[in-house]
């Protein structure tokens, strides 16, 4: 009878001092669900456990907090467990021997202390007689949403909603223990705190419900968070869900906007990271440090998205070459051991965003790691109208709106965000509600496009559409251009266009691709023709009817043993011939050869439909847009003409 009442005078002191302190009570819950599955500790049976403790402000905290859970916990421990129970704290400094005043070395005294708990900051920090012995190194998990809700009660504070909870979840104990003990704690202060630690953001922004555009986005992010909030209750596992999603598409497009809403959607933080943040760390071992230190912090803010901004700046390793080889291979490596690493990534999704996703390496992409890949392509029509009216605060379904919508052809959502911004500016300066005036005011000038580019615009992309149904009739084709445009850029954009509807074919041959190179040739095969030469508009960057057609030639010479040798030299996702030292002279001369060739043959088919380019380019010019029937209806009618014309010679 005296023994228990010790004991429960003793609980109860351990239960004063902890409600005395928010941080030790927090520091309390952290080591409790980080020792709740160490049984034979539990037990009594003799155990090292290591709680490593990843950049906490206060080591002391938590060693006091082990103490209370080791020592003084009952019924568990016994009196004897108690007198014979160790935990001891490593500082940095004197991590390579453990010598504690008036007693020897740690593992020496593992008879005299058959219960022994170690907390250190850092694995490396950890003698190498301690990291053999011990049973079990943990993680510290940070303080969860439940942590918080449960120190405000013992406190005696108001409560605080869930949504605030979890805003201060995961930060440092010392950190929170100053803003749980304010009588009236708010949302706001959460997103205060939460702000203040590096690379994470809290969004105050829009969720995706709320954004225009995003149509064939919402529905999986919808899908993406009810799944999550059944794995955070328990309902699913975390495997469950996607681990990581590829967005990708021209500039503008809004892949970091999509990624900030995700996050404000589910309710979890966005922790942004790029190879650019990274290397400002320092040399490769700074790198590589920062790297992994983005996806420790996703693992203690858990659920967390890690937002991957440019990802092909990481680059692919079948494409290195030159000094740099072992470095770009070693930033890879890591990025894939953090992304798919042995402990797995629960709980954490990772949102990727590239202009380039055939410049990333593909190892990144496959199943289990970023593996749903979803094209964000520029606003269409609709959707730029939804963009003004939301960044013009207006409902108003206005129909000059819409018409100014419709006549921004290739603006992304990012230009049309800055013709908002603008527009209001001028609403504040004459005091009114902004609208369709104020947009129409802020618009740029309206650029016009000299005749004789016009009309070479207007040939070229005819010259597309006779080639290819040239070589296949059943081919539907639409071909555009615009006289007229607006733009906040300084470079004109892509002023025509010619869009094809194949018919299904089978696995591609070398005849098949070669057609392909020469109906992407057909345009600058037009100039020549009808204009007498042709201009750099068929090149000059990625994406251009040279780079497409380069790519096609390199991949049936080096990738599918299309040509004189049946070497494999390259993968065949978009190989970069420049770059790529291991593709012979001779194989680059050949590559050469099969454009030569089919910028003749395209040549050849221009000229002997030059009638039927010509009214296309005419028709074009005069009306800016010709749909499958109108291109169909002139090429047969100048198909019927010839033999006519040949007759009446």
């Amino acid at each position: 009878m005296e023994k228990s009442a010790a004991l429960g005078r003793l609980e109860a002191v351990q239960f004063r001092k902890i409600r005395q302190s928010s941080a030790l009570f927090l520091a309390y819950c952290c080591v409790g669900k980080a020792l709740r599955t160490q049984h034979l500790l539990k037990r009594g049976c003799p155990t090292i456990v290591v709680l490593i403790a990843e950049a906490v402000m206060d080591l002391g905290i938590y060693e006091k907090a082990a103490e209370l859970f080791v020592i003084g916990r009952s019924p568990e421990f016994t009196e004897t467990r108690r007198a014979k129970a160790l935990v001891h704290a490593i500082e940095p400094e004197s991590r390579h021997r453990l010598q504690m005043p008036g007693k020897s070395d740690l593992i020496r005294s593992y008879g005299k202390y058959p219960s022994i708990v170690v907390l250190a900051k850092h694995r490396k920090d950890l003698p190498i007689e301690l990291a053999a012995g011990a049973d079990a190194v943990i993680d510290l998990p940070r303080p969860t949403a439940a942590h918080v809700l449960a120190a405000r009660s013992l406190l005696g504070r108001s409560p605080i909603d869930a949504d605030t909870a979890e805003l201060l979840s995961g930060n440092d104990v010392v950190m929170l223990a100053p803003i749980i003990t304010k009588f009236k704690l708010t949302s706001a202060d959460a997103r205060i705190l939460r702000s203040s630690v590096p690379d994470v953001a809290v969004e105050n922004g829009p969720s995706l419900e709320e954004l225009p555009g995003y149509r064939d986005m919402k529905p999986w992010a919808r899908s993406f968070a009810n799944d999550l909030k059944r794995a955070r209750n328990g309902e699913i596992a975390w495997t469950d869900l996607d681990r990581g999603i590829l967005l990708h598409g021209p500039p503008g497009t809004g892949k970091t906007l999509f990624a900030r809403a995700l996050a404000k959607m589910c309710g979890i933080p966005l922790i942004k990271a790029s190879l650019g943040r990274w290397q400002a760390k320092g040399h490769l071992g700074d790198l590589l440090a920062a790297m992994s230190s983005t996806f420790e912090r996703a693992k203690e803010l858990q659920p967390a998205i890690v937002f991957l901004d440019e990802l092909d700046s990481i680059g692919d390793r079948t494409k290195f070459s030159g000094d740099h080889v072992g470095y770009q291979t070693q930033v890879v490596n890591s990025l894939l051991e953090h992304i798919d690493g042995i402990d797995g990534r629960q709980g954490i999704v990772v949102v990727a965003a590239t202009n380039f996703p055939e410049a990333v390496d593909r190892a990144l992409l496959r199943s289990g790691r970023i593996e749903r890949h979803v094209r964000m392509d520029l606003p269409d029509a609709e959707e730029r109208s939804e963009i003004l009216r939301f960044h013009l605060s207006t409902s108003v379904d206005d129909v000059e709106l819409r018409k100014i919508a419709t006549d921004l052809k290739g603006w992304s959502g990012s230009d049309l965000e800055k013709l908002a911004r603008e527009a209001r500016r001028f609403a504040r300066a004459a005091g009114q509600p902004a609208g369709y005036t104020h947009v129409a005011e802020a618009l740029p000038p309206l650029q016009t496009l000299p005749a004789e580019t016009a009309r070479r615009v207007a040939v070229h992309e005819s010259g597309h559409a006779v080639v290819a149904l040239a070589l296949q009739p059943g081919c539907r084709v639409t071909v555009s251009m615009r006289k007229q445009f607006r733009t906040f850029l300084s470079d004109v954009p892509v002023q025509g266009m010619t869009r094809y509807l194949d018919e299904p074919t089978d696995l591609e041959t070398r005849a098949s691709m070669e057609a392909h190179v020469c109906r992407i040739l057909g345009g600058a095969a037009a100039e020549e023709v009808l204009i007498g030469a042709r201009s750099a508009g068929a090149g000059g960057g990625r994406g251009s009817d040279l780079h497409k057609a380069t790519t096609i030639a390199a991949r049936m010479v080096c990738s599918y043993g299309m040509g004189r040798n049946l070497s494999f030299l390259l993968e065949d996702d978009h190989p970069n011939i420049n770059r790529s030292s291991n593709v012979p002279t001779t194989v680059r001369r050949e590559i050469d050869g099969i454009l030569a060739e089919q910028l003749s043959r395209a040549r050849t088919m221009v000229t002997a439909h030059r009638k039927a380019a010509e009214i296309l380019a005419e028709q074009l010019l005069e009306r800016e847009l010709l749909e499958p029937e109108d291109v169909q209806a002139i090429m047969q009618r100048q198909a019927l003409d010839e033999p006519r014309r040949m007759i009446s010679r």
